[in-house]
């Protein structure tokens, strides 16, 4: 079996991690100053990531990771959960992920040269309760359930909740990836949520207890319930 020759811009893949962060910088073999393939090192790894100085400088900046924390893994596991935004550089080009926990820490988006962050999935809490048995066996189609005290909480799917919430949510679910700087609060922007709102146990996001939508209800809302 014949393979055609790799040329020397062929671009090679280095994996850093800083915490919970993650970064994998991709650079020809050109940028690296290699000629030839070669097993992954730690000295091209070092090279490979000098290329994204630009990047790491303006994370430290911004206090979104230390530079001098990023360590070459020569062993990527699973791709990390978080924000997730593509870098281009003069020279290599990275992908970085960040925990949602270190952006929610900024009042306002990083002015990060070359960086583009990607939509992501997402949902806005709408209210949130704690059912007893009873409660619980009482859901059915046609119910209704008061709205105590309502939030408009937006937030990507795969950010974890907060200390305080409660084991049933609701939430409204946007059906095409959102805006990380709307989420985020940096900008405006945030799409009206769906009619349909969804009831699910905190502990398991995905299963869908019940659906159905919101009426005005008093001085409130309440919601009502349509399938089970």
């Amino acid at each position: 079996m014949s393979s055609l020759p790799h040329t020397q811009t062929e671009p090679a893949g280095w994996h850093f991690r800083a915490g919970s962060g993650t970064l994998r910088v991709s650079a020809s073999r050109e940028a690296l100053g290699s000629d030839a393939l070669m097993p992954p090192c730690a000295a091209e790894a070092a090279v490979a990531l000098d290329l994204a100085g630009e990047l790491l400088d303006a994370l430290e900046a911004h206090g979104l990771a230390p530079a001098a924390a990023w360590q070459w893994n020569s062993q990527p596991g699973l791709p990390a959960s978080g924000a997730r935004a593509l870098w281009q550089g003069r020279g290599a080009q990275a992908l970085l992920t960040l925990p949602w926990a270190a952006l929610r820490q900024l009042a306002e988006a990083p002015v990060l040269p070359g960086l583009q962050w990607l939509p992501a999935p997402a949902e806005c809490l709408l209210a949130q309760w704690r059912f007893s048995d009873e409660e619980r066996a009482a859901i059915e189609p046609g119910g209704l359930v008061l709205l105590d005290a309502p939030c408009r909480r937006p937030r990507a799917r795969s950010e974890p909740g907060l200390p305080g919430d409660l084991p049933w949510q609701l939430v409204a679910r946007w059906p095409a990836p959102v805006r990380v700087e709307a989420l985020m609060g940096w900008e405006g922007g945030l799409p009206p949520w769906p009619a349909e709102v969804l009831l699910v146990e905190t502990a398991w996001p995905d299963a869908v207890l019940a659906r159905g939508r919101l009426l005005p209800w008093g001085s409130g809302e309440a919601l009502l319930i349509e399938t089970c």
